[in-house]
């Protein structure tokens, strides 16, 4: 089962931080503080360079917030692999014969 991180409204500061509870196949996964001011995310360039932002760049990149509640926020590249795993996961959840089986799989 997928989770990821919860991005809720926190008035000013959002601190990303991932459940222990979260399975991951990537090797490459990081933790990264961003600040929330007015609607707007604001990130260092580390983060902006992992969703693919590059120095020489003139224009920004587009990224995609998927969700479901209250669990699963997502935001990738948008038309990535990420992207689309996103996106599926989120799908897939709103099927009811997925659902069976993930509330099956959890009690296991």
């Amino acid at each position: 089962m997928l989770l990821s991180r919860i991005f809720s409204a926190v008035p000013r500061r959002i601190v990303g931080m991932r459940p222990q509870s979260v399975l991951s196949t990537s090797t490459t996964a990081r933790e990264f503080k961003v600040v929330l001011d007015n609607g707007t995310v604001y990130v260092d360039q580390a983060l902006a360079e992992a969703l693919g932002w590059t120095p020489e760049q003139t224009q920004g990149v587009s990224l995609t917030l998927s969700g479901q509640q209250p669990h699963y926020f997502a935001i990738a590249r948008t038309g990535t692999d990420s992207d689309l795993l996103a996106r599926g996961t989120i799908e897939s959840s709103r099927n009811a014969k997925v659902q069976q089986m993930l509330d099956y799989l959890k009690d296991r």
